[in-house]
């Protein structure tokens, strides 16, 4: 009887300690809950400046954490050429934060010793053959080591495609404030503002140029290093024509309506292509996993049939 008490307890305990985690985890990643946080962030006052510090913030790791690693950092130390260049990876993932190389050469180090412990727990006892060993531990150190690169890489990457995504939404807005009289800067912030909930990757480095304009940086190398921190061809293009437009005296409305249809064009065709691209790309699942399955199932009885068929003449 205290066995059977005891399994209901335990059941009933994870029961709900994984009730709980589902109902936090709901609680967090619900989107509905996230807009409703958002609006009570959008509501509060001094709306402008809390956007443009949300766009500066340093960093979202605690106080303690980000101290250690930045410490870990220094020990490890970087080149000037390693440094730059992860500076610049930064940049390009919305990091802005002034210790961000140090940060990432102290995750570097976290992770290699966490790779490295786990080898020695898990896998170094379950392998028997001396030429093995060492060059399964240079691989796991290598990945260890690596794996923030990857992973920020990955993040570099998904910034820029919600950045495509999201330019032809933030130019249709800049024309219809343009049009309403705003100027660039006035139509930029305004945008910014605008497309925090539904764009927020693109609303923070809208918010950088009109900082970095406000600053006195010109607005030319504003619009420029908005180009050069997410590499993105279509906002290439219009930071462009947007710095020919103000060179030139053109209207800038005509300019950004132009690049709005140009966009919306070349989006079209992206989504054609891809489509025409679908049929190549099934056509490896398609070979290597479902028609050999539908074989199995289609011709295997046959098959079988077959072979006791010829089993039944063969024996006297």
């Amino acid at each position: 009887m205290r066995l059977y008490l005891a399994l209901a307890a335990v059941f009933a305990t994870v029961f709900f300690l994984i009730l709980l985690i589902l109902r936090m985890a709901r609680a967090r990643l619900d989107p509905t809950a996230r807009r409703v946080r958002g609006l009570d962030r959008s509501i509060t006052p001094s709306h402008e400046e809390v956007a443009i510090h949300d766009a500066l913030k340093q960093s979202e790791l605690p106080a303690g954490i980000e101290k250690l690693l930045i410490s870990l950092g220094r020990i490890g130390g970087t080149g000037e050429k390693s440094l730059s260049h992860s500076r610049e990876m930064l940049i390009q993932a919305g990091i802005h934060h002034e210790y961000g190389p140090a940060i990432l050469m102290g995750l570097r180090i976290c992770s290699l010793a966490l790779f490295t412990v786990c080898y020695f727990l898990f896998a170094h006892r379950h392998i028997h053959q001396p030429m093995l060993a060492p060059a399964l531990l240079v691989l796991t150190l290598l990945i260890g080591f690596r794996l923030p690169d990857y992973l920020l890489r990955h993040r570099i990457s998904s910034r820029r495609q919600q950045i495509g995504e999201s330019l032809a939404d933030a130019l249709d807005l800049l024309v219809i404030c343009m049009e309403a009289g705003l100027g660039l800067n006035a139509a930029l912030l305004r945008v910014a503002q605008e497309l925090g909930m539904r764009a927020p990757v693109l609303s923070r480095e809208l918010l950088l140029v009109t900082q970095e304009m406000r600053t006195g940086l010109p607005r030319e190398k504003a619009l420029r290093n908005l180009s050069v921190r997410n590499h993105v061809e279509n906002l290439r293009i219009l930071v462009g024509a947007l710095v020919l437009a103000d060179k030139l005296g053109t209207s800038l409305a005509d300019t950004l309506r132009a690049q709005a249809d140009s966009l919306r064009t070349r989006l079209r065709q992206s989504a054609e292509e891809q489509a025409a691209k679908a049929g190549i790309k099934m056509l490896f699942p398609l070979v290597l996993f479902i028609f050999p399955a539908l074989f199995i199932v289609i011709l295997g009885p046959g098959i079988i049939s077959i072979l006791k068929t010829f089993a039944g003449m063969s024996t006297p």
